[in-house]
């Protein structure tokens, strides 16, 4: 796909400028600048050239929200597992085995080990994985993430939306109550943002 493709090349150019900034400091001031760029493949320049200031930034808006897109799915199934591992252990290796915990920032017991008492603690008002707590870290992803910029807002609660549909397609069905409250009240706090910045995300789809 040719977002992808573009992305990358931003992505590796960026690389290289910071490649060439940190090897110019130990450089002469008269040869700083030429040796500030001669890492860069010129022909990734002209591929960014061609797509111009604006088409960088939506590029970088794009990747945004494909990292929201994971943060949230990866979220809502780790919830929605964990939920049903207090019910039953049944299936639970399978809903669960491409969650990148350590990625969602989860550091605490294995959720395969987790008895039934811990799995619900886990998901309880005060567990990383409760309402409150996940609500917050996925809108807190998008929020800080993006600063004000209108644009990347846009697509985080985009992403937040894409994300959680994606969890309930690979749950292979309607999710627990407690992921649906998670998700509303996530997307609550960013359109409230949005709002708050003059923006309308009434725009975004459902």
């Amino acid at each position: 796909m040719q977002i992808n493709s573009y992305s990358r090349v931003a992505a590796e150019s960026q690389i290289s400028n910071r490649k060439a900034d940190s090897n110019t400091k130990l450089e002469d001031a008269n040869t700083k600048s030429a040796n500030s760029t001669k890492d860069i493949d010129e022909d990734k320049l002209n591929k960014l050239a061609s797509i111009g200031g604006k088409g960088i930034t939506g590029l970088y808006a794009m990747s945004f929200m494909q990292q929201v897109f994971s943060m949230s799915s990866s979220n809502g199934l780790s919830q929605a597992g964990i939920f049903q591992g207090a019910q039953s252990k049944d299936s639970l290796t399978a809903i669960l085995s491409n969650v990148d915990f350590k990625a969602i920032g989860y550091e605490g017991k294995d959720i395969l080990s987790l008895n039934a008492d811990e799995a619900k603690e886990l998901i309880g008002e005060d567990g990383y994985f409760g309402v409150a707590k996940t609500s917050q870290r996925l809108a807190d992803f998008v929020i800080n993430g993006a600063g004000e910029d209108m644009e990347k807002l846009q697509k985080g609660l985009e992403g937040l939306k894409a994300g959680f549909a994606q969890a309930e397609k690979m749950w292979g069905g309607k999710l627990p109550d407690i992921s649906y409250e998670t998700i509303d009240k996530a997307i609550e706090k960013v359109t409230q943002k949005i709002n708050e910045l003059g923006g309308n995300s009434l725009d975004i789809n459902a």
